[in-house]
């Protein structure tokens, strides 16, 4: 994994140029790329991994948001920045790494890879862990953060193909977890037999709910009933590989 260094500000920056820099994020070039490569049942990265423009500009992207303070970004501003600053950093982790089948086997240790600090910040680098359940939800306690980020697994909630912006977040969030939520990822079978991702295992207290349908039902277009006995489904850590 690349570690991506803060340049020193010289006298040749302006103070309103600095300001600008940690207010907001720049996602026009991050935008391309993932209309170019994700998809509905995943990421082509083979296509991007082979693509040396396509993976410098993902490098870029990532080097010119190790310089955005989040803490100086409004509410919004700063949940979308985040959102955006995860998914990013998971997919130039697998690009780095590619071919591989998950990324559950890179670092150390099993799981290392979301414990190990990989995100370079103007405070200091911190792993994805840090920035989803430190910063992320903890700023912005909404559940629906679950099925924005993206872990490059089979199991994860699609990978949104456009980025996510303050002024659409709302509507954004909402897209995301109906898709999520009237999905085979969220929800299998029927009747006594049904079963729910793990995400509401994992995060039952983000969802206020140890029952997934009572969440799930704001959502879907088919509601559960809440009666059913609850089971998981295996979650499913290969890599989230677009057909």
């Amino acid at each position: 994994m690349k570690t991506y260094l803060i340049p020193l500000v010289t006298g040749i920056f302006s103070l309103a140029s600095c300001a600008q820099q940690t207010s907001s994020h720049n996602t026009s070039s991050y935008n391309i790329l993932l209309k170019k490569y994700a998809a509905e049942d995943g990421v082509h990265y083979e296509k991007w991994a082979a693509n040396k423009e396509d993976k410098e500009a993902l490098n870029k992207i990532l080097e010119d948001w190790s310089k955005v303070d989040a803490t100086k970004l409004n509410k919004d501003e700063q949940a979308a920045f985040r959102i955006n600053l995860y998914n990013a950093t998971m997919l130039d982790v697998v690009l780095d790494n590619y071919p591989l089948k998950t990324v559950t086997k890179l670092g150390k240790k099993e799981f290392a890879i979301f414990d190990d600090k990989i995100i370079e910040t103007p405070n200091g680098k911190i792993s994805l862990n840090t920035l989803e359940k430190k910063q992320l939800i903890k700023d912005f306690p909404d559940a629906r953060i679950h099925f924005a980020v993206n872990c490059a697994s089979v199991s994860c909630p699609p990978l949104r193909a456009e980025s996510f912006n303050a002024k659409e977040l709302e509507k954004q969030l909402n897209e995301q977890t109906k898709i999520f939520a009237n999905s085979d990822r969220a929800v299998q079978g029927s009747g006594s037999e049904v079963k729910y991702s793990e995400l509401f295992n994992w995060y039952a207290d983000d969802f206020g709910t140890k029952n997934p349908a009572e969440y799930l039902n704001k959502f879907r277009a088919k509601k559960l009933s809440t009666e059913s006995k609850v089971n998981w489904i295996k979650y499913d850590w290969n890599l989230n590989v677009a057909k």
